[in-house]
């Protein structure tokens, strides 16, 4: 059997592989993943091998059927490996967006051994449809006008542009970055609570139009001085998608915004930001955020990553990683009797 999981969402296909791969293999006792550029052999060799503690074998692979794609057709020797897979082995493919002329080849070879999973970004009035139904694994709904409203702080023009190419086949191109989409609902979710329900006032509040998300695990070691939690969570932004300068102006950014709340606690975020110049969004959003620094606390962090960027801008500092990872450890050193007198 195949499975094809197809389309521009990295994120919509790992979701479905992760929920493919819990209802046949939980356990991950009989399944094996295969990076993309693993020879055709060796994943059929993997393929054809019994499982030790399960009848079936599920083989994940990624990008095979698009690496042998030779002018819109698929190479005939791996669709024959493709059909004449025993019963007992599941292959998932996690691809691209593929060819209408591929697929009607793997339906022609396979017929019902074959299943494909649209894996694009929702088009139009159905995207608003997915981020309804990612709201409600979370726990809560969400209004229409508060999902547009969501969807449009991160893409500006992702409903327009949808919108107008409904029904094309050619909208192909890279699109709503999907997995950013899930981690604002999750962040409005806990932000609800015990409310049950996203409104549009709550999505203007805590969603920044024009930031990237910030990385959030990072902070909340920060708060708590946890050095260790620090230098992994540090470790898996950079090895993520954070630039280091990116991700300094970032935290400048929170603890700038972070310091004005705290030493203007009695006015509201709007007159915080006629005073600072800062937006009231962000003001609203830290307020919400349980801190345990001071205000002197916040400033001396902002005051230290302030002085990293003014260095690396002169030359003075080279390795902005290596600077960034030292000032953040020695802000967890200064919370640290904060949080003791905190606890207390």
């Amino acid at each position: 059997m195949l499975t094809v999981l197809h389309g521009e969402s990295e994120f919509r296909r790992e979701r479905e592989l992760a929920e493919l791969r819990i209802s046949q293999d939980p356990e991950g006792l009989a399944t094996v993943r295969f990076p993309r550029g693993t020879p055709i052999p060796t994943i059929m060799a993997a393929a054809r091998t019994p499982g030790f503690f399960l009848d079936q074998r599920l083989v994940i692979t990624e990008c095979l059927l698009a690496d042998h794609i030779r002018q819109q057709q698929l190479d005939p020797d791996l669709v024959h490996a493709l059909a004449t897979l025993p019963s007992g082995c599941h292959v998932i493919s996690l691809e691209p967006p593929l060819p209408p002329a591929v697929l009607d080849q793997l339906r022609a070879a396979l017929g019902d051994a074959v299943t494909f999973v649209d894996c694009n970004v929702p088009i139009g009035e159905k995207l608003i449809e997915w981020v309804t139904e990612r709201a409600r694994s979370y726990g809560v709904e969400i209004e229409p006008a508060a999902a547009e409203e969501l969807v449009i702080a991160i893409d500006p023009t992702a409903l327009q542009r949808r919108r107008e190419h409904a029904g094309s086949q050619s909208d192909q191109q890279a699109g709503l970055d999907l997995a950013r989409v899930d981690q604002e609902l999750a962040k409005l979710a806990t932000a609800v609570y015990p409310e049950k329900m996203i409104r549009v006032a709550v999505v203007r509040e805590l969603v920044a139009a024009d930031d990237a998300p910030l990385e959030w695990a990072l902070i909340d070691a920060l708060n708590r001085g946890d050095a260790t939690a620090i230098v992994r969570e540090l470790e898996r932004a950079l090895d993520t998608n954070a630039v280091p300068d990116v991700l300094l102006a970032q935290l400048a950014s929170h603890f700038e915004a972070l310091f004005a709340a705290q030493i203007l606690p009695h006015l509201s975020p709007d007159a915080v930001a006629a005073a600072t110049g800062l937006s009231a969004r962000r003001i609203a959003q830290v307020r919400r955020i349980l801190s345990t620094r001071s205000s002197m606390n916040a400033g001396a962090m902002l005051a230290a990553l302030r002085a990293i960027d003014a260095s690396l801008k002169r030359g003075i500092v080279i390795d902005s990683e290596a600077a960034l990872a030292v000032t953040l450890l020695a802000g967890a050193q200064r919370v640290r009797p904060e949080i003791r007198r905190f606890e207390r």
